[in-house]
């Protein structure tokens, strides 16, 4: 059951959202499912949010509909034509928004059936999702704390012998009996050569001596996400990667001291890419520099000096990763991703940072 205070909270998002909405709005159709569950609390596969400036309806079909009644923090109705046909009828607006990257063309043609006109809106919670309340800033530090004890763990099963994917089972495991929901992705165990892929898919290779080990890991506690990413020398350091290791934390301490309100997010991706280019390095950052985290792994902003979002701004309680990297074919790669809460004056990290790591 939603308590009191949460009520308000989904409420507040609410309002929010018509607070970012130019006013020629008069109406919105929120149908995805992280965003049903971002403005009302409930765990929807399907459903339809109807709002306007003063009223909301939730339609959902009759697996939900109990559910619905008992928790929902707005008005609520079985997903049927007449409930379609009543809530137009009875509305003077003339156009409602969609998310445009989210409704297909399918569903938009669907739609004209109710003579009204459907205005294709990149962003309707893009920017409202970017900025994180309280509540959903203790849900994140809560998933990044598991996070952490899960890396811990990891660290204490390292031994020569063990395989990528026995090292990612156990991770798994871990995490789901510490209060994990689940994983936030596929771990990414790397050991060796294996670490200068990316986006590197753990095998059943066996972790030798002096091997790197490159992990990538993230966990989901209460519909949150969380992300972090070490290397570890095993035994020893390589020499080769040992530099690039140091390199990359310059790099992202170059990006961290910038982490303010009022930074273009470009500025950011920039800063460590400069260290990249006093070293010659920079050909072998294959990557954006980060990314904002919530409700999803990867969502808004993309943190890169390209594409559209490279000019979005930092605000404060944006919450982000910053993951800088560096990969050399066939030899190994180093990565190194801290998730920041953007303060008034700065930035703060969600876990404790092991000054040795």
């Amino acid at each position: 059951m939603i308590g009191l205070n949460e009520k308000e909270v989904f409420l507040k998002r609410i309002a929010r959202l018509w607070e970012q909405l130019e006013s020629s709005i008069e109406a919105c159709l929120i149908e995805d499912p992280i965003d049903l569950y971002y403005l009302t609390g409930l765990s929807l596969s399907k459903g339809s949010l109807l709002l306007t400036r003063k009223k909301q309806l939730l339609l959902v079909d009759d697996r939900y509909f109990q559910s619905a009644i008992e928790k929902a923090v707005v008005a609520v109705e079985r997903d049927q034509q007449v409930a379609w046909e009543e809530f137009f009828a009875h509305s003077l607006f003339k156009k409602i928004a969609f998310d445009s990257e989210k409704v297909s063309y399918e569903r938009y043609l669907e739609l004209q059936k109710y003579n009204k006109d459907f205005i294709a809106h990149s962003s309707l919670l893009k920017n409202v999702r970017a900025i994180k309340d309280a509540f959903e800033i203790g849900k994140i530090t809560m998933s990044a704390q598991l996070l952490r004890r899960g890396f811990s763990h990891i660290c204490s099963l390292l031994k020569v012998g063990i395989t990528e994917k026995e090292l990612a089972k156990e991770f798994e495991i871990f995490c789901l009996q510490q209060g994990a929901d689940s994983l936030a992705f596929e771990p990414i165990i790397a050991f060796g050569k294996n670490s200068a892929m990316p986006h590197y898919h753990s095998q059943n290779v066996a972790l030798q001596s002096k091997d790197i080990v490159l992990i990538d890991i993230g966990v989901v506690v209460d519909h949150y996400h969380s992300d972090m990413t070490r290397v570890v020398f095993f035994e020893e350091p390589h020499l080769q990667l040992s530099y690039l290791y140091q390199i990359v934390k310059q790099a992202q301490k170059a990006a961290l001291d910038l982490c303010i309100p009022g930074t273009i997010l470009a500025e950011l991706d920039l800063a460590a890419r400069e260290v990249f280019k006093k070293h010659d390095l920079e050909p072998f950052f294959v990557h954006s520099l980060g990314h904002g985290i919530g409700l999803r792994t990867h969502e808004f902003p993309r943190i890169s000096h390209q594409g559209k979002e490279a000019q979005v701004v930092l605000q404060k309680n944006m919450v982000v990763t910053i993951e800088p990297g560096l990969y050399l074919p066939d030899i190994g790669g180093v990565r190194y991703e801290d998730m920041i809460l953007i303060t008034e004056e700065g930035y703060r990290f969600f876990y404790p940072i092991d000054p040795h790591e």
